[in-house]
């Protein structure tokens, strides 16, 4: 099962989603089981070639596929507009008072490498 629902992947994300324009058009069910497919790969963190095909899609469907359409969606920043899409139509349900950083991103004005690594 995926974390989106089939609803707001149809509605929200796939106006945003980029076609091919050699090849047969996929049909909205099978762009729909692609981005579900792309979103377990994301939530899980297992190899492409491990995503359950089978459960998301009827037909057979190569993981090869699934991860050329998200380089091209990465590529074209597809996922970019989707994303800032379900965050503006949903920022009042957002709960930021308590975000998780990781402070290894955070720059030391201060001069870091003279602190030296504190167990």
């Amino acid at each position: 099962m995926s974390i989106l629902s089939k609803d707001i992947i149809k509605n929200k994300l796939l106006p945003h989603l980029s076609q091919g324009k050699k090849g047969p058009k996929l049909t909205e069910d099978k762009l729909v089981s692609i981005v579900e497919l792309i979103v377990y790969r994301l939530k899980t963190g297992c190899q492409w070639r491990e995503i359950p095909i089978g459960q998301y899609m009827d037909e057979p469907y190569s993981w090869q596929s699934v991860f050329h359409h998200y380089n091209r969606w990465c590529n074209d920043n597809c996922w970019q507009l989707g994303w800032e899409t379900l965050v503006a139509e949903n920022k009042d349900q957002l709960d930021l008072s308590s975000v998780q950083m990781d402070g290894t991103h955070t720059p030391s004005k201060q001069g870091g490498e003279a602190v030296a690594y504190q167990r």
